[in-house]
């Protein structure tokens, strides 16, 4: 469960609100919405963990079929919350089993506390 959770983070979490240069098109709606929510483990920063987020997310994701979207904020109680849009199911799936294999992904996940990971899956019934 913890490593499907990891992989899962991992997709999710390369895109750093990038969509310039993603598949996606202004009008493409998503059909899953993945909601990850995590610490840092002790001693990384996190401007560190941005740049990793950043180079997983020119890497690897923009160039993930039914990629769409992202929003990766920092609340006040340093927790982190991922928000990623994808236009299907499979395409969150395809993209999970492939970071497995990805370069891009140990650094970027080296600076996550798994413990603290907390993913949610589902799918949208309003969007603008």
């Amino acid at each position: 469960m913890k490593k499907a959770i990891l992989i899962l983070t991992i997709a999710s979490l390369t895109s750093c609100n990038n969509q310039t240069e993603s598949n996606a098109t202004k009008n493409e709606k998503a059909g899953l919405v993945e909601v990850t929510s995590f610490k840092l483990k002790s001693g990384v920063s996190n401007n560190d963990f941005v740049k990793s987020a950043e180079k997983m997310q020119t890497e690897f994701l923009i160039k993930r079929t039914g990629f769409i979207g992202r929003t990766l904020s920092l609340g006040k109680d340093s927790v982190w919350t991922d928000i990623v849009f994808w236009k299907d199911e499979a395409s969150q799936i395809s993209t999970m089993q492939k970071s497995e294999k990805a370069e891009t992904a140990v650094p970027f996940m080296e600076k996550i506390d798994f413990n603290s990971v907390k993913m949610v899956l589902s799918k949208p019934k309003l969007s603008n």
